[in-house]
């Protein structure tokens, strides 16, 4: 059978519509992503409004010069991994990215265990100053809200679509890790010789990413073949895609797909990604097979980075799964002390 060049588009209505019998959702979210973990989503439910103003003040910052942009330099952040990294601060396969950008996540006060005991990517964010960013920490703050809740609602479909409980993920979950960067691929001339890349080929780390992207295109996606595809932006969707967590839980139903990022538009490219992922402290143990019947898959292809996935342990948690891969990107930043 021939393999999708296209990516399919879910309608969200249907997902959230309560009344939608399992049967459908299933249907919906096999079809999907039989071939690649790659598709879009409209009728989402996210604010258009916020979703402009968050462009708008990111597009805002970047245009910044080097100098005010580093005012919140990842590095003044410890372990929290918060703020900006400048152009080729980020590695991807131990090469710099031809890219910029400000790391979010959660606000977590002195209180909160992860800063008690010193987790990686638990802290508090670092802003923009000045009165032209007066509003950054509120954009921020409600797409994070109104993101988790979305991830929240997609996980659920796919626990429907293994057979498994609604709340399923949710009820496992019910402290996500949540992760958001704003990225920011600066306008380049690229020859075809050029072996440089915004982002080169890689996968997600946790569960499910949601991305929303400007109007540059430059993303591909890897189908199972080996063939890259385009996967350009459509008005008032998102893309989502599937992390290595999804894949190592639902063992290899669904699969971590590789993309890469090139911008080649006439102006910069900004891409906002949201990654939902497993509570930090949460074990790799997957889902028990015998909830799975025979849908799992017992072989593996290759992966870009060498990862056996399936050998994993699973008493190792989320968290220290999440440390292995992230200092090899910013292998300059705060060390864990063990």
């Amino acid at each position: 059978m021939a393999e999708k060049t296209t990516l399919p588009i879910i309608d969200m209505s249907h997902i959230l519509d309560k009344n939608t019998p399992h049967k459908a959702i299933r249907k919906i979210i096999e079809k999907s992503f039989e071939d690649i973990g790659f598709a879009y989503i409209k009728n989402h439910g996210v604010s258009h409004e916020l979703i402009n103003e968050l462009f708008s003040i990111s597009k805002k910052f970047f245009s910044k010069e080097d100098q005010e942009k580093s005012e919140i330099d990842m590095k003044k952040s410890g372990l929290s991994w918060r703020g900006y990294f400048p152009l080729g601060g980020e590695l991807t396969s131990g090469i710099p990215d031809q890219k910029e950008g400000i790391y979010f996540g959660e606000n977590h006060d002195s209180k909160h265990p992860g800063v008690i005991n010193n987790w990686p990517f638990h802290g508090e964010n670092i802003w923009p100053q000045g009165d032209e960013f007066d509003r950054f920490p509120t954009i921020v703050s409600q797409y994070l809200q109104e993101l988790t809740e979305l991830g929240h609602n997609l996980m659920e479909a796919f626990a429907i679509s293994l057979d498994l409980p609604r709340n399923y993920f949710r009820e496992r979950f019910n402290s996500p890790t949540i992760l958001f960067r704003i990225f920011n691929y600066p306008r380049h001339s690229w020859s075809e010789t050029e072996n440089q890349w915004g982002v080169r080929e890689h996968t997600d780390m946790g569960f499910l990413t949601i991305l929303k992207q400007d109007n540059s295109g430059g993303l591909q996606a890897k189908l199972k073949s080996g063939q890259w595809i385009d996967v350009p932006p459509i008005a008032d969707t998102f893309v989502i895609n599937i992390g290595d967590m999804l894949e190592y839980w639902t063992h290899g139903i669904y699969r971590a797909t590789p993309h890469r990022v090139k911008n080649q538009g006439d102006g910069d490219r900004l891409s906002l990604p949201f990654f939902f992922d497993p509570s930090w402290t949460s074990t790799l143990e997957p889902i028990d097979k015998k909830h799975l019947g025979d849908r799992h898959s017992n072989s593996y292809e290759k992966r870009w980075d060498g990862l056996k996935i399936m050998e994993l342990s699973s008493e190792q948690s989320y968290g220290d799964f999440v440390w292995g891969k992230v200092k090899q990107v910013f292998p300059n930043l705060p060390k864990k002390s063990d």
